[in-house]
């Protein structure tokens, strides 16, 4: 380390490391939406810590330029996101989800017999597939699936798209492997859910992949939700449901607005939006509120 990066990592916040963590920080606000605060600017500076300050001004002026989507501004972001989350997170959401706004889509989507939903920022995959399973239970519960020795089956057509910032929670997520010391991505999982994971065995004992049944409705893709674009297979006519739980937490006041004016642009007439319980849709957007216990979920108005 330098004496110049030594010394500003040691406290200053007007030297001239601190500068350069704030532009970082203001480019991470503009391009995904992440607001910061002390503890994510002493994070970046304890990163950023041992390189040469001439070194680390160069670096910052390129990340600037890049675009959202280019290596090294997204090596950055991954190095700032947490993406700790696990199965059924929230309980009382996924029993609404599953009895209440599910049954009113599935009858609803009936003639048409498809469902098309979105999980946004699903991190490693946890909340999509949990979706994936939360909806074909509600299809059998319909009465629109049945069990079988070999899983369940359907003749409905179920497309589940899952996306996030992040190319490393892309790759654990398509992975569809979960697991670790204590089973953490599963403590709060229903006893009645256990059958969705098959066990590794010796290959890895601490570990379980989710059901067949279940992965093959899930697509993931990386999409960063400042973007103008719906993320890329998103149905013309819009999702059925689209998810986005404990992600705008994290974002300033402007980029929440954005993120929930695209999320709400992908709903189809009837469709549903399900938030996260500290985030709010503002009125203008054609959608009714419905709050259930400790659930709060958003339908977009029919066409006329």
């Amino acid at each position: 380390m330098t004496g110049a990066a030594a010394s500003s990592a040691s406290g200053a916040d007007d030297g001239p490391l601190h500068g350069l963590v704030r532009r970082l920080l203001d480019d991470v606000r503009r391009k995904a939406g992440i607001r910061h605060d002390r503890p994510l600017e002493r994070k970046l500076a304890r990163i950023l810590a041992a390189m040469p300050l001439p070194v680390l001004e160069e670096w910052v002026a390129r990340i600037e330029r890049a675009p959202a989507d280019s290596p090294d501004w997204l090596s950055l972001i991954e190095n700032l996101t947490i993406h700790e989350t696990y199965f059924f997170r929230d309980l009382p959401h996924h029993a609404h989800l599953r009895g209440h706004l599910l049954p009113r889509l599935i009858a609803d989507r009936r003639k048409a017999r498809v469902l098309r939903l979105w999980s946004a920022g699903c991190a490693t995959g946890e909340e999509a597939y949990g979706l994936a399973i939360v909806t074909l239970e509600a299809l059998a519960d319909a009465g629109e699936a049945r069990r079988t020795g070999h899983g369940l089956e359907t003749d409905w057509t179920v497309e589940i798209l899952g996306t996030d910032i992040s190319r490393i929670a892309m790759r654990q997520a398509v992975n569809a492997c979960y697991g670790g010391k204590g089973l953490g991505p599963f403590r709060e999982m229903p006893a009645e859910y256990g059958g969705w994971f098959v066990p590794l065995g010796s290959e890895a004992p601490l570990h379980r992949r989710v059901h067949a049944d279940a992965r093959r409705i899930v697509r993931f893709s990386r999409h960063n939700l400042m973007d103008k674009e719906l993320p890329d297979g998103a149905p013309a006519a819009g999702f059925d449901l689209v998810s986005c739980r404990n992600v705008m937490i994290y974002f300033d006041d402007d980029s929440r607005e954005r993120a929930l004016a695209l999320l709400a642009v992908a709903v189809a007439p009837g469709g549903w939006l399900v938030l996260g319980t500290t985030d709010r849709l503002a009125e203008g957007y054609g959608f009714e509120r419905h709050r259930g216990d400790r659930a709060l979920a958003y339908r977009r108005g029919k066409a006329a």
